[in-house]
C-alpha cells in the first residue's frame, strides 16, 4: 500500500537534514484510504538499517495524514486504536535508538550525522503520533519507548541535535512526573534494574558487590580472565553508549526517597563510569554525574553505608591527571570536576567565592570573618588530604602551567573558607607557594592567575589571621614585589584596567594585614615606611599607613 511512498522516501532520505519538513510532494503519495493497522502492518517489515531514515519519514508523513483524516481515526475500536499506537511507537523508537559502532573509540564508526536525523524524524513522529484523538483514554507511551528517548536528553551527546533534545525532555515530562510512583517505578524497574545493571555487569569495580554494597574482602571477579576493554564486557562503552545518557537523566530525576531505598542500584554504575581511565570526556561526565547523585543523596547516607570511603578512593585518582602525561586542557576539565565532587564530599557547599571588603580594624575583620562550616573529623581528614595528596602535590608538579595553579588557588579559597581556623595547620604550606605565584617576574603575563593567587591571600589572612603576625615579612616581601612587578610591565599599557584591577586587590590585602598587625598590637608602619622611603611607587600599596 505504500510501496511508492516508500521509494520516494528513499530518494529524499539520502539528502534529508534535520528540522527539514515534509515536502508537499511526499504528502501527496500517502493513500486517502487506510487503518491505523495498515501503517502497523508497514513498520513491522523488517528493514536493512540503511532503509530506517526512509521509513521514519514515511511513517511521519503517513501519520501527518492520520492526524487530518477523521474517518481513518474512527474507523477503529478505540483500545485496539490505542494498542495498535502503542506497538507503533515502540517500533518508532527501535528505529532511532542511537546504537553506535567500532571496536573501539579509537575506531568509531558511527555515522552521527545519520542518528541525528534518525532522532529527530524519530521525535517529530511520536510527538504527532501521541497526538491523535482517542476517545479510550490518554495515551501513555510504553516504558521501552520513554526509555529510548531518554537516550537524547543530554545536548553533548554526539548524536543529539537541540531539537531532539527538546522535543525529548517534553514528551519525558508530559508523562513522567518527578516524585511520583510511576517515574520511581520507571527509574527503578525498568531503568537501573532491567536496563542498566546487565549492561554493567561485567565490568563493575571490585571494591563493591554484586548489590552495590562496600566489599569488605576483594574478591577476583570472574570477568578477570576475559578482555576487559571490548564491547562484550562494556557494552555501555561502545554499542549501547547511550546508557550514561540515560543514567544521567535517572540521577538527575531521582529524590532522595527513592535514592534512600535504592541507592544499590545506583553506585555500582557510578563507580564503573568513575573507574574508567577514558576518554577524559567521560571521566568528566561521571564526576558530574556524582555530583549530582551525591547533592540528593540523604545527608550522610554514603558515610552510614561504608560508601563514601569507596568513593573518595574512586575519585582521588583523578586530581592526578597533570601534565605532561595528559594535556593541559584535559587537566584543567578534570580537575575542575573532581575537586568540586571532593569538595562537597567533605561537607563544604561550593558557595560563589567570597570576596574581602575593606576592614581597617581589628573589630571590622572580625565582623567581615565568614563562619567556618561545621564539620566532621572524616571531613576534616578528606580536606586536609586534598589539600596536601592534591593541590599541593598537583601544584608542585605543574607549577609552570599558569592556568593549573589559578585553578588551585580558586580551589583552596573555597576549602579554606570552609575550614576557617581549621586550615592554620597548613600555612607553612600556602605561604611559600602563594610567594612564588605573586613574586614570580612573569606572572603578569597572565594577570587571571596573579588575581587568583591575590584572592587566596585575601581568604588566608581572614580566616587564619592570629598567626599571620609570624608571615607577616613574607606576606609584606611579596605584596611589594607583585606591586613592582605590575608596574614595571611593558605590556600593561597607562591606567590599565588590568593593571588597576590587580593593584586594588593589592591594596585591599595590605589594608587586612595592616588590620591583623594593628590587633596583634604590632607596629606595621616600622616594618613598610623604609619600603616606601626606599621606592616611593609603594606608597599607594601601604597608603593606609599612618606612624603610631
Amino acid at each position: 500500500m505504500f510501496e511508492e511512498l516508500f521509494k520516494a522516501c528513499k530518494r529524499v532520505g539520502r539528502s534529508w537534514i534535520p528540522s527539514q519538513e515534509i515536502g508537499e510532494d511526499i504528502l501527496q503519495l500517502v493513500p486517502d484510504k487506510f487503518t491505523i493497522h495498515d501503517l502497523k502492518s508497514f513498520l513491522s517489515h523488517s528493514t536493512d538499517e540503511s532503509d530506517h531514515v526512509a521509513l521514519l519519514i514515511a511513517a511521519y508523513a503517513i501519520i501527518l495524514k492520520l492526524t487530518k483524516n477523521a474517518e481513518v481515526q474512527g474507523s477503529t475500536d478505540e483500545d485496539d486504536f490505542d494498542g495498535a499506537v502503542n506497538e507503533i511507537a515502540d517500533r518508532i523508537s527501535s528505529l532511532f535508538v542511537p546504537l553506535c559502532s567500532g571496536d573501539s573509540l579509537d575506531q568509531d564508526e558511527t555515522d552521527y550525522n545519520t542518528l541525528q536525523r534518525k532522532g529527530y524524524l524519530g521525535f517529530k513522529t511520536l510527538d504527532t503520533l501521541i497526538k491523535l484523538p482517542s476517545q479510550a483514554k490518554p495515551l501513555q507511551l510504553p516504558r521501552p519507548v520513554l526509555l529510548r528517548i531518554t537516550a537524547f536528553t543530554n545536548l553533548s551527546d554526539p548524536w543529539t541535535t537541540a531539537e531532539s533534545s527538546a522535543l525529548s525532555q517534553a514528551l519525558l515530562s508530559t508523562h513522567l512526573d518527578d516524585g511520583d510512583s510511576q517515574a520511581r517505578s520507571f527509574i527503578v524497574e525498568d531503568i537501573l534494574t532491567g536496563f542498566l545493571r546487565p549492561l554493567f555487569s561485567k565490568s563493575r569495580p571490585a571494591t563493591i558487590t554484586a548489590s552495590g554494597r562496600k566489599a569488605e574482602f576483594v574478591e577476583p571477579s570472574r570477568y578477570d580472565g576475559a578482555v576487559r576493554e571490548s564491547s562484550e564486557t562494556k557494552p555501555w562503552k561502545y554499542v549501547h553508549r547511550y546508557a550514561v545518557a540515560v543514567f544521567e537523566w535517572a540521577v538527575q530525576h531521582a529524590d532522595a526517597t527513592l535514592l534512600q531505598a535504592h541507592w544499590p542500584l545506583f553506585t555500582p554504575v557510578l563507580l564503573t563510569l568513575i573507574d574508567e581511565p577514558g576518554p577524559s570526556s567521560l571521566k568528566i561526565r561521571a564526576l558530574g554525574i556524582l555530583r549530582t547523585f551525591w547533592a540528593r543523596c540523604p545527608q550522610s547516607l554514603m558515610r552510614d553505608t561504608g560508601l563514601a570511603e569507596v568513593f573518595e578512593q574512586a575519585v582521588f585518582p583523578a586530581v592526578l591527571y597533570l601534565p605532561s602525561l595528559t594535556p593541559e586542557v584535559e587537566s584543567l576539565e578534570i580537575l575542575g570536576a573532581a575537586y568540586p565532587v571532593l569538595i562537597e564530599m567533605a561537607g563544604l557547599s561550593l558557595d560563589q567565592p567570597w570576596k574581602i571588603v575593606n576592614a581597617r580594624t581589628a573589630e571590622e575583620q572580625k565582623q567581615t570573618q565568614k563562619p567556618a562550616q561545621q564539620i566532621t573529623a572524616a571531613q576534616r581528614r578528606l580536606l586536609d588530604k586534598i589539600i596536601r595528596e592534591g593541590i599541593m602535590i598537583g601544584y608542585h608538579h605543574a607549577k609552570e602551567h599558569v592556568r593549573l595553579v589559578g585553578l588551585f588557588c580558586e580551589t583552596l579559597v573555597c576549602i579554606i573558607n570552609g575550614m576557617g581556623i581549621l586550615a592554620v595547620k597548613h600555612l607553612k604550606d600556602f605561604i611559600p607557594m602563594l610567594s612564588e605565584i605573586m613574586t614570580d617576574p612573569f606572572g603578569t603575563k597572565h594577570p587571571p592567575t596573579l588575581a587568583s593567587g591575590t584572592e587566596l591571600l585575601q581568604t588566608i589572612l581572614l580566616n587564619c589571621w592570629p598567626r599571620i603576625p609570624y608571615y607577616c615579612n613574607e606576606i609584606v616581601k611579596m605584596l611589594m614585589l607583585c606591586w613592582l612587578n605590575i608596574e614595571d610591565e611593558e605590556s600593561f599599557a597607562r591606567d590599565s584596567p588590568i593593571a588597576q584591577e590587580l593593584k586594588y586587590g593589592l591594596s585591599q590585602t595590605a589594608t587586612l594585614l595592616s588590620a591583623i598587625m594593628k590587633a596583634a598590637k604590632v607596629n606595621f608602619g616600622e616594618r613598610v615606611d623604609p619600603l616606601v622611603e626606599k621606592e616611593p611607587r609603594l606608597g599607594k600599596l601601604f597608603s593606609v599607613e599612618t606612624k603610631s
